[in-house]
């Protein structure tokens, strides 16, 4: 550990420090921390740490996301912002976040006097899905009529989850703060209430958002027509149930669901080519002891 270093005066190679610190993931050594960090910020990061055993709350330094929507991580721009204070703005994982952190000098050695969030990054809440072990759970799914492998008697579909945000951290939302909406990340610019729902950046028409409550304590994404939205989580081939169950919307809006019990390998091979394709916004698949026990197709508008 080392002593609080007093002085917060610009140095040419403060931007070059953060670069290295975060590009190469140096964040992540609890050696360079105690290397680095004052007792002040290592106590900080300990007491944020909540996992069991002694640690760091590395996790600090970048964006918080749990996934994001590529493998990208780089600084994107640095800015000083006097006494000590710089504002870098990064990627972590195809996702942008901004952090503030203050430096200052004991002799030769940087050090990290503070580390803050500038704005908050705001992501869907995790599905909780492990894609390759999908065991009890309904999920949207995208497939179609040649997915099922009846041979082998399984179906390879793409896996879905719902977008849905923790209701606390929408009331906490404020402009500046970043939204992670369709896997994109959108600076917000505006907020207002609409329609009963949470107009983002002058809703979807002025290209925006629309967040609406949502059961459990939070809020649902919606997308054009008022349908909610999607992350795409991945490829899975998932066993059929020997009874698994089809039930099928009509072609029209008024036409009563099929349930097909028997026969389903006909069923789906006599559909109309318009219907062969199965879709993430009306299919529902649900797994019991990892098989697949019901496909429910609803209509949509």
């Amino acid at each position: 550990m080392f002593a609080l270093a007093t002085a917060c005066t610009q140095n040419p190679d403060d931007m070059e420090f953060i670069r290295d610190m975060y590009e190469k993931v140096l964040y992540e050594d609890y050696g360079f921390l105690e290397q680095h960090c004052t007792e002040s910020l290592l106590t900080k990061l300990s007491e944020a740490y909540d996992y069991e055993g002694d640690g760091y709350a590395v996790w600090e330094f970048r964006s918080g996301a749990q996934d994001g929507p590529s493998d990208e991580h780089s600084v994107i721009s640095i800015e000083d912002q006097g006494n000590g204070w710089y504002r870098y703005v990064a990627m972590d994982m195809g996702l942008t976040f901004t952090k503030r952190i203050r430096l200052s000098h004991e002799g030769r050695r940087t050090m990290i006097e503070d580390i803050a969030d500038d704005h908050k990054l705001i992501a869907p809440l995790p599905s909780g899905l492990d894609i390759e072990d999908l065991k009890d759970c309904t999920v949207p799914a995208a497939f179609t009529s040649d997915d099922f492998r009846w041979m082998g008697g399984n179906l390879r579909m793409t896996v879905y989850s719902k977008d849905l945000y923790d209701a606390v951290e929408i009331s906490r939302m404020q402009v500046g703060d970043t939204l992670v909406y369709t896997a994109e990340p959108m600076v917000i610019e505006s907020i207002e209430e609409l329609h009963g729902g949470i107009a983002i950046n002058g809703d979807i028409d002025n290209g925006g958002c629309c967040l609406a409550g949502y059961e459990g304590g939070t809020y649902v994404a919606r997308n054009w027509d008022d349908h909610a939205t999607y992350t795409k989580l991945g490829t899975a081939e998932v066993a059929l149930a020997d009874d698994f169950v089809i039930i099928d919307c009509g072609e029209f809006p008024t036409d009563p669901a099929d349930t097909i019990r028997t026969g389903q390998k006909l069923y789906l091979e006599s559909l109309k080519d318009s219907r062969r394709e199965f879709f993430s916004l009306n299919t529902l698949v649900t797994i019991e002891n990892g098989m697949i026990t019901e496909i429910n197709r609803r209509w949509i508008p």
